[in-house]
């Protein structure tokens, strides 16, 4: 009897354990930043939205203009468990129901032309964004370029 009790509390522990809580994406979410032990030259932008990321472009100050190198739509970046499933005591590899986000998680990657001018303009330098797709609904957004790495 103890030792069936201290298995299925191992095995209690092991699914709680192995159980892994979904990162939540918050529509509307945007950020630019340099990736720390990354490449210092390249600005990283992450959006979560309804529509799909088109653009990414950083606009210095005196008016050059960098369109991203790459852009990343992932259209359903993630799902969410129907409330009231009791996930704690759900026996291990039963199906659970959930629902897809109505968002898209998209990346851009912005290679800095000029690192060093960077590093003495970022404070006036901003990142321009565009949502959507021809033809359909657009939408726009502007980022604060962020602080340029630590030499």
């Amino acid at each position: 009897m103890r030792h069936a009790l201290a298995i299925a509390a191992m095995l209690l522990v092991g699914a709680c354990a192995g159980a892994t809580e979904e990162k939540a994406l918050t529509p509307g979410t945007m950020t630019a930043r340099f990736v720390t032990g990354g490449l210092a030259n390249v600005i990283v932008v992450d959006t979560v939205d309804r529509l799909p990321l088109r653009q990414a472009v950083l606009v210095s100050p005196d008016g050059e203009r960098v369109p991203a190198y790459s852009i990343d739509v992932d259209p359903r970046p993630a799902t969410a468990q129907i409330p009231g499933e009791a996930t704690l005591l759900a026996t291990p590899g039963a199906p659970r129901r959930s629902a897809w986000i109505n968002t898209m998680a998209s990346t851009a990657l912005i290679l800095l032309p000029d690192p060093v001018q960077y590093a003495k303009n970022w404070r006036n330098s901003r990142i321009e964004l565009k949502f959507g797709d021809p033809g359909g609904e657009l939408s726009e957004a502007t980022l604060a370029a962020p602080a340029a790495p630590s030499s």
